[in-house]
């Protein structure tokens, strides 16, 4: 999706340039109109993706027709063929909003809807990254949870497992536990640390217990309970990496859906605003 969204943006740049007597002789009028309707295209990527009662009505619909027909047309109604279409139309929309800019000087609403659609753009390209990207990279590093209350399960279980683990064993394996692996297994680990290990693919478990895996055969005899505890302290950064992942995922969303409002509210006042003051 991030090739084709690449893609799209090229193509947008050189219909812009080839077209460009059209829009000017279109006016600020059509190419607004264009603009909505592009706009109100890529937003029926979410009303299908939470009413599923049109999936429903769709799929009933097509029950009625030819089998061979049926089939094609229900891959229309896949959210792979939603997302492509979303994308898709996401990026050419800011075609013609771009011929609309270039009509006349730019009120303080219009700048501020400028400003908040190329964010609605690039929140969208880093989502298509963040799509395309995060899931392989979580299954290279071993971090396939799903679910952050599936995280959050696992993570509590670990602890559980490392408190039962140390018990009854010498006082310096205790202390070592609790100054360096009790703050691994009960802790996350910070943001930063996990963002770059995410982006340069290398799992961050290693590095972070690397000093208690290093004293661990000086235990002696209860060198392999340490080993043990280091191998749980390792699993619960793991599992932070996972939930920093999945988080990573989420919040892009957030942001993205935040800006998409923002876009439709300043739309509507600058639609309402023009109407009223300029007249069709």
């Amino acid at each position: 999706m991030l090739i084709w969204s690449l893609f799209c943006g090229s193509s947008v740049v050189a219909l812009y340039k080839l077209f460009a007597g059209w829009a000017s002789r279109a006016g600020a009028y059509r190419t607004g109109i264009l603009t909505t309707g592009i706009f109100m295209l890529a937003a029926l990527y979410p009303v299908r993706k939470q009413a599923l009662w049109l999936s429903l009505r769709y799929t009933r619909w097509i029950a009625r027709l030819p089998r061979p027909l049926g089939v094609r047309l229900l891959v229309l109604d896949r959210l792979e063929s939603w997302r492509i279409v979303h994308v898709s139309a996401g990026v050419f929309s800011l075609l013609p909003f771009w011929w609309h800019t270039q009509f006349g000087p730019r009120s303080l609403l219009e700048l501020v809807l400028e400003v908040f659609v190329l964010a609605l753009a690039v929140s969208g390209l880093l989502g298509t990254l963040i799509e395309d990207f995060l899931p392989a990279r979580m299954l290279k590093l071993g971090n396939p949870e799903v679910r952050l209350e599936d995280v959050e399960a696992a993570s509590q279980e670990l602890y559980v497992q490392a408190e039962e683990l140390v018990l009854g064993h010498s006082e310096p394996l205790v202390h070592a536990y609790l100054s360096l692996l009790r703050p691994i297994v009960a802790g996350n680990q910070p943001s930063l640390r996990l963002l770059w290990a995410t982006l340069s693919g290398i799992n961050p478990a290693s590095t972070v217990c690397k000093p208690a895996r290093l004293i661990a055969d000086g235990f002696g005899v209860e060198a392999a309970v340490f080993h043990q505890l280091v191998d749980i302290a390792e699993r619960k950064v793991g599992l932070d990496h996972n939930q920093f992942n999945l988080k990573l995922s989420g919040e892009w969303l957030r942001l993205h859906r935040s800006l998409a409002i923002a876009v439709l509210v300043l739309v509507a006042f600058h639609i309402t605003g023009v109407l009223y003051f300029v007249g069709i």
